[in-house]
């Protein structure tokens, strides 16, 4: 596990990551660089949980030095906030980003800085 650089992941309630992430990026300045293309989604706040829900999977939580990455349901929350705003300017949801892809089970359960949580995973 590491300490969070990244200066758009300061304030979640996790402060360690681990990687390479689920995206392949070794380095947090690696995954700074692809994450901070999303910074006019998150100034127009589409979803309130998009910072948190980027953040889990660019600089995942790191438990016991084993990344937890995001719950399905927080990226289907995201994408609904997100993606019509997304098209409307010509881009589509990421497939790295692909919901599916998220478990429904083994993930974490983000909160927001002030608690109010964005993610409630499935019970196994």
């Amino acid at each position: 596990c590491q300490p969070i650089t990244l200066s758009l992941c300061n304030n979640l309630p996790y402060t360690e990551t681990i990687l390479p992430n689920a995206l392949g990026h070794k380095t947090q300045e690696e995954a700074g660089l692809e994450v901070h293309q999303f910074l006019p989604l998150i100034k127009v706040e589409c979803s309130a949980h998009l910072r948190p829900f980027l953040c889990s999977v660019y600089t995942p939580k790191c438990v016991s030095g084993k990344a937890r990455p995001p719950c399905r349901r927080l990226c289907e929350q995201v994408k609904s906030g997100c993606e019509a705003l997304m098209n409307r300017f010509g881009f589509q949801w990421p497939d790295a980003l692909r919901c599916e892809a998220f478990s429904t089970e083994t993930c974490e359960d983000v909160s927001l800085p002030d608690g109010r949580s964005t993610s409630t995973c499935s019970e196994p």
